[in-house]
Formats: structure tokens, C-alpha cells, sequence
């Protein structure tokens, strides 16, 4: 059952982002919001993904950076998420704290 949501989940992320795509043509900014909501549920339910984000957070510092401050924002608010994010980090992150 799990599997089955998880795919539910990533087919609709993925759906999710092709329409936060097309929303950003609008004058109001929701597809940064669609965008950003898709880009979450499949750090939560793909390997994959968390895999990719790990890998881009070890060759790019900016992008190691601007994820820690977010996954700060994110503790107490979104612990599942934040899980999720906390556990890409790469092995020599200098935000250890």
C-alpha cells in the first residue's frame, strides 16, 4: 500500500510542477508556490530525488547554503520535511550547527 501512495504521490508532484511551470506566465506568482509544494512531496516519498539534492548540495556551495537556511526556517514548523531535507546533506557540510 505504501508503494502505491508513494507513486500516487510522485506522479502528482510531478503533474504538479508541469502546472507550476505553466502558472508562472501568470502575472500572479503561483507557480513559485505549485512549484515549491511538488518539489517537497517528492523529496518526500522519492529516493531519487533526495539522492539529486545531495548530489547538487556536494558540488555547489550557493545551493548547500540557501538549503540550510531553509531547512532552519523549516524545523519547528515542517519536522517531516525538514527530516527529509536535513537528511541530504552532504558528508563535508561546514553548516554543522
Amino acid at each position: 500500500m505504501k508503494v502505491v501512495r508513494d507513486w500516487l504521490v510522485t506522479v502528482l508532484a510531478l503533474l504538479g510542477l508541469l502546472l507550476g511551470v505553466l502558472l508562472l506566465l501568470s502575472p500572479i506568482p503561483v507557480g513559485l508556490v505549485v512549484i515549491t509544494m511538488s518539489l517537497a512531496a517528492l523529496l518526500c516519498v522519492n529516493p531519487r530525488s533526495r539522492h539529486m539534492l545531495q548530489t547538487a548540495r556536494s558540488r555547489w556551495r550557493n545551493i548547500n547554503h540557501t538549503v540550510h537556511k531553509v531547512e532552519r526556517l523549516l524545523e519547528r514548523r515542517f519536522r517531516r520535511l525538514w527530516t527529509v531535507i536535513s537528511s541530504t546533506r552532504p558528508p563535508n557540510d561546514d553548516h554543522s550547527g
